[in-house]
C-alpha cells in the first residue's frame, strides 16, 4: 500500500517552484507558491523523524510540513486519475493514511485537484477547521530599496539579488 507514495509512478508534470524547489505536479507547484507567497516555511517530501512516525515506521513522506503549526498538507493529485486501477489504489492508500493521521493524532489538511482553481478559500477554511484559527492574512507587499519593485517575500528577494549579482 505504501508504494502508491514512495515509488516512481506517474505522478504529474515534475515543476519547480518559485524557490526553486523541485516538485512532482503542478498542483504542488501551486501549493508550494501559495504558502510562500504568505511567508509560512514549509519542508516537502521530508524524510521522516522519530516524530512523525506512525506505529514503528513511517506511512509515507508527507507532501509538506508546516513547522509553525506542527500541520501536514497533503495534496491528493491522483484522485482523479482517468486509469480506474490507479485512482482506485490510489483513493484506498489515501484513505488508509488520513485514517493512520486520525488514529495518531496527527493534523493535516487535505488538498484536492478541484480545491487549486480557489486554493485561497478552500486552504484557509481547511487550515481555520483543523487548526481552530484563521491562517495568517497575506504578508503586505513592501518596496525593495533596491530594484523599486513590489516584493511580498522581502528575504526571498535579496537573495535573488545576491544571485544576480553573482551571475
Amino acid at each position: 500500500m505504501n508504494d502508491l507514495f514512495e515509488g516512481s509512478e506517474e505522478y504529474g508534470t515534475p515543476s519547480v517552484t518559485l524557490t526553486g524547489q523541485p516538485v512532482r505536479s503542478k498542483g504542488e507547484k501551486i501549493i508550494a507558491d501559495y504558502l510562500t507567497g504568505h511567508g509560512v516555511a514549509y519542508y516537502y517530501e521530508a524524510t521522516a523523524t522519530a516524530n512523525w512516525f506512525i506505529f514503528q515506521t513511517k506511512i509515507s513522506k508527507p507532501d509538506f510540513y508546516l513547522p509553525q503549526y506542527n500541520l501536514f498538507v497533503e495534496y491528493w493529485g491522483l484522485v482523479d486519475s482517468p486509469d480506474a486501477r490507479t485512482r482506485d489504489d490510489y483513493i484506498r492508500s489515501m484513505r488508509w493514511k488520513m485514517a493512520q493521521y486520525r488514529k495518531n493524532n496527527i493534523r493535516f489538511v487535505s488538498i484536492y485537484p478541484s480545491n487549486l482553481s480557489n486554493l485561497d478559500y478552500y486552504f484557509r477554511r481547511k487550515f481555520r477547521d483543523v487548526m481552530g484559527f484563521d491562517f495568517p492574512i497575506r504578508p503586505v507587499a513592501q518596496i525593495c530599496p533596491t530594484c523599486h519593485i513590489q516584493v511580498l517575500d522581502m528575504p526571498l528577494h535579496i537573495k535573488w539579488h545576491a544571485t544576480v549579482t553573482r551571475a
